[in-house]
């Protein structure tokens, strides 16, 4: 749900053989199975998980009553039977979704969690997001919140997301992001507690204020509960028992459905010139339903060229490879001059067809060395040295790249370094005879 206004209509859901609820974080974990884009991503190159115990425990309320009592928080944390119909939903009735969940988290928690200590923030709000969009960031609900963080139209350009015919940056996971916390923010401001701040994103700080003066003055979330919208005394248990089985996700036998990049596998490029991704797709190779997913802020497919450079997010494997295409793409010199200096320098053999041309033209290539941005992730026992050693650059340049101030590094960190790569490069020829 997004903030500053609740959903008039709302999905049914069963959470009990006796009982049912109508609840749109349903509609948001289906919305995983509906998005072929979605589904693509999350299994164009599935990673190895442990799924050799397909087994579902079950545990009883003095378990889950426990274990929520040992998680550490400045957000309260508690069990009851709210949050109990909750973990049923995430842990038993739509676990397949969860996994995916679990799977996805590891693109977008790291900024998340990024953003989060940037701002100060308690690093468990990152779990609001799983509960508004179950991390699609093309989720539209039926009153039309938008992306990872369900914004309203009004609510988003009140944050300065910018929202046109080309770009919807409620789909921007970074930026919708900082505006995320920025609501959070301000909530905590008014409120100094972080029920209510969640409860506010999900029906509004008026209805919450609402609800306080009808608990004559009361500010505990659960004391005003029952003066809440429907909609919203469900969702913070919601949020309580995703947080919970995110954090206990292997004591109940849910395992990550890997998505082929993570965070750290991704890479962002600024984009002088319009260009589709239709045309980027087909140059480099990589599925178009894989770069939309990626880049889910161009509305159209298209990314314009208006007040600064657009942002391309792509898998890191496939920087060469755009690179590459780049002359194609963004032709800026006369055809004739590039065949000239493609015949001084010497080409190899073999031929492309144009990319971003208005005739058809034949092109050769040739090879050359470029820079490109990797990343290590550190493992048991590394030390910066054996590091520097294996990737062919000095301890120096890993300090550089990383900005460390020390030699201390940590299992699981992760280390980006630069490495030089042969890549073929188009050399434009002249156009084809008709």
């Amino acid at each position: 749900m997004c903030p500053l206004q609740s959903k008039a209509q709302q999905s049914p859901i069963t959470t009990s053989a006796t009982t049912t609820i109508k609840d749109p974080i349903v509609e948001a974990l289906d919305s995983l199975v509906k998005l072929n884009n979605v589904l693509r991503f999350n299994n164009l190159n599935p990673k190895p998980s442990n799924t050799a115990d397909r087994s579902v425990p079950v545990y009883s309320e003095d378990v889950y009553r426990a274990r929520i009592s040992r998680m550490v928080s400045p957000i309260p944390l508690v069990y009851n039977e709210e949050v109990r119909k909750y973990i049923e939903l995430y842990a038993y009735k739509m676990r397949g979704h969860t996994s995916r969940v679990l799977g996805l988290s590891e693109l977008y928690f790291p900024l998340f969690e990024e953003a989060l200590d940037k701002e100060g923030l308690p690093m468990e709000l990152k779990y609001l997001a799983i509960v508004e969009s179950a991390l699609n960031p093309v989720a539209v609900s039926r009153a039309g919140a938008t992306g990872l963080w369900q914004f309203m139209y009004n609510t988003g350009k009140m944050y300065n997301l910018s929202i046109n015919s080309y770009i919807d940056e409620r789909r921007d996971p970074i930026k919708s992001t900082y505006a995320a916390c920025k609501y959070f923010k301000d909530m905590y401001a008014i409120y100094g507690d972080w029920l209510l701040v969640i409860a506010s994103y999900n029906c509004g700080p008026g209805n919450v204020n609402k609800a306080i003066r009808r608990a004559g003055g009361k500010t505990n979330f659960w004391d005003i509960a029952q003066y809440l919208p429907s909609e919203t005394r469900g969702y913070v248990p919601a949020f309580i028992a995703v947080t919970y089985v995110m954090n206990h996700s292997s004591e109940h036998n849910i395992f990550a459905v890997q998505p082929a990049f993570n965070y750290f596998e991704v890479d962002t490029l600024a984009i002088e010139k319009q260009v589709s991704l239709k045309k980027i797709s087909d140059a480099i190779g990589l599925p178009y339903d894989v770069i939309t997913y990626l880049n889910p802020v161009y509305k159209s497919g298209t990314i314009p060229q208006y007040g600064g450079p657009g942002i391309l997010r792509l898998p890191t494997s496939y920087v060469p490879a755009f690179i590459a295409a780049e002359p194609l793409l963004f032709p800026t010199v006369d055809p004739a001059a590039i065949a000239e200096k493609g015949q001084e320098a010497g080409t190899d053999t073999g031929s492309l067809p144009a990319l971003n041309n208005d005739k058809d033209v034949v092109v050769e290539y040739k090879t050359e060395i470029r820079q490109v941005k990797k990343v290590y992730t550190v493992k048991s026992g590394d030390s910066l040295h054996a590091i520097a050693t294996r990737l062919n650059c000095t301890v120096k340049d890993l300090k550089s790249w990383n900005k460390l101030s020390s030699n201390t590094i940590h299992k699981g960190r992760q280390l980006k370094y630069f490495t030089n790569v042969k890549i073929k490069v188009p050399v434009k020829k002249k156009p084809l005879t008709t």
